[in-house]
């Protein structure tokens, strides 16, 4: 949903569309009530307004609210509970870390890491981080460098990127950050993660990977290059992931 359309002076969605705009009016509400919860008008777990007065702030029947509000529910932004409203959706750690963490034991049996180390500090952004960030060069951005335990052994080292643009204070953040960060950007920034690009690859550990993860020089690893998508479509984080091959899998459900 990446239309966007202008509004009058009385904030109602314009009756016209341009040449380069075909979308219908559905869709253009969906975006408007969408671009709200993005920039966190609504946060996670608020109700929002009912059909009626989203109709009547908008100018538009309450049938095309309707099916906008269908759209918006598909696109996993809200839940409707029968007799009680329509709320922005908590996007939990249960969800995120077997959507988004696909480390497995070698029988199939998916695993959840533990807490070990962690680093957060802020620097300007490389090239490859402000192409792929639409950032400039005197931009900023937050690196979070982790490393995590299954069943108490070091299982996987993460360097995770962020713009500083979209995750201010996030340096400065005290307490330690949660293991599952999605639901956190969700919460605390308004970010949805809704997909993600992923890239293995077999690599042997150099020595910093060997280190960290407390492996043999040249051992086998596995290299995850992740590129994070919000509901804009815009790239909000950029993660390189080193997993113990020799003790775990990379599981991926096709279904």
């Amino acid at each position: 949903m990446n239309h966007r359309q202008a509004t009058g002076p009385d904030n109602t969605l314009q009756p016209t569309v341009t040449p380069l705009d075909t979308a219908p009016l559905y869709q253009r509400v969906a975006d408007r009530i969408s671009n709200r919860i993005y920039d966190g008008h609504w946060r996670p777990g608020e109700t929002i307004p009912n059909e009626f007065a989203l109709a009547d702030e908008f100018s538009v029947s309450q049938g095309t609210v309707r099916k906008a509000m269908s759209v918006v529910e598909e696109a996993g932004l809200v839940v409707r509970q029968q007799g009680r409203g329509t709320f922005v959706r908590k996007l939990s750690e249960e969800r995120s870390y077997f959507h988004f963490f696909r480390l497995a034991h070698p029988q199939g049996e998916r695993v959840t890491p533990e807490p070990h180390t962690e680093t957060v500090f802020k620097r300007q952004a490389n090239n490859h981080e402000q192409s792929s960030f639409g950032i400039n060069a005197k931009d900023s951005v937050v690196v979070i460098e982790r490393l995590r335990l299954v069943d108490g052994v070091r299982a996987t080292r993460e360097h995770v990127v962020v713009p500083d643009s979209l995750f201010a204070g996030l340096a400065d953040f005290d307490d330690a950050l949660p293991q599952a960060l999605y639901p956190f950007y969700h919460q605390r920034y308004g970010i949805f993660v809704l997909r993600a690009d992923e890239y293995v690859s077999a690599i042997t550990a150099d020595k910093k990977i060997a280190t960290d993860l407390k492996i043999k020089i040249n051992s086998p690893t596995l290299q995850v290059n992740r590129t994070a998508f919000d509901m804009k479509d815009r790239v909000v984080e950029i993660r390189t992931s080193q997993f113990r091959a020799d003790l775990f899998q990379y599981n991926v459900n096709l279904s």
